[in-house]
């Protein structure tokens, strides 16, 4: 496993900078089921299952094995949801399982809406730009502060946190 190396303490996130990050998330997942719910019916089960997934299994797989688990962390500060579901695992690492679950359930919960998009390019156009208002929040607050204070050997094997050690540190 890749060594992680912080280049400054872990602290807690800004409460402004996490309410902005939230806000750029949930439009983001709200917008996506609606475009899935009124234009693809059909795929609406398929995006409901993987944004539980996301919410439910991801934060069991992932945020009770992270080192901020129960803290307000960087990440939507879901450390603290994590810990209202789940008992925390800190002897266990983030598996192959894991990376496949958050994949598929980020995919199927932000990327799905792009089908249901496709074919009006002011549909595709709106939730593009909340796509990347969310994707670019989240690396400017989690990913990196995560990049900067990660300790958890299996961070490193993330492809955001990578990214954001190559950008920020």
């Amino acid at each position: 496993m890749v060594e992680v190396e912080p280049v400054q303490q872990w602290c807690e996130v800004s409460p402004a900078a996490i309410a902005v990050e939230s806000a750029a998330g949930l439009a983001a997942i709200a917008a996506g089921g609606y475009l899935v719910a009124r234009y693809r019916r059909k795929l609406f089960p398929l995006w409901a299952a993987a944004t539980t997934s996301w919410f439910t299994l991801c934060k069991y797989l992932i945020c009770t094995r992270c080192e901020h688990y129960g803290k307000k962390c960087e990440f939507y500060n879901l450390g603290l949801l994590a810990a209202r579901m789940f008992s925390p695992q800190p002897d266990r690492t983030l598996t192959r399982a894991g990376y496949a679950a958050e994949g598929l359930s980020v995919a199927g919960m932000l990327l799905l809406p792009f089908t249901a998009a496709w074919g009006d390019s002011k549909r595709f156009a709106a939730y593009a730009a909340l796509f990347a208002s969310q994707w670019s929040t989240q690396m400017l607050v989690s990913c990196r502060h995560c990049a900067r204070t990660a300790t958890t050997p299996w961070k490193a094997q993330c492809p955001s946190y990578q990214l954001a050690r190559r950008i920020w540190t």
